[in-house]
């Protein structure tokens, strides 16, 4: 069994490929648990690190199962949230 489909996260594996796959991709990502605490509480980063972590176990996985360096997957991944968190919502296009 793949490592995509053992880890739960129902993203598409790389035997899936044809037109739509990005959209079922995207719509398999589901929905991030909003927070429940406020963003100076202690434990704030602690549970959107919970609520964010499976996300990106899914998207390693999958630049891994296309072919991608894992850990050069994962600090593209730094560098594009860093380079986002200023961008402006036209930027993000």
């Amino acid at each position: 069994m793949d490592r995509v489909r053992q880890s739960g996260h129902g993203l598409a594996g790389p035997d899936q490929c044809g037109a739509g796959v990005a959209m079922d991709v995207m719509d398999s990502f589901g929905k991030i648990a909003a927070p429940t605490r406020p963003k100076n509480d202690f434990n704030y980063e602690t549970d959107c690190r919970a609520a964010l972590a499976p996300l990106v176990d899914g998207l390693l996985d999958m630049a891994e199962q296309a072919g991608w360096d894992r850990r050069k997957a994962a600090y593209t991944l730094m560098f594009l949230s860093a380079q986002r968190v200023g961008a402006g919502q036209e930027e993000r296009k």
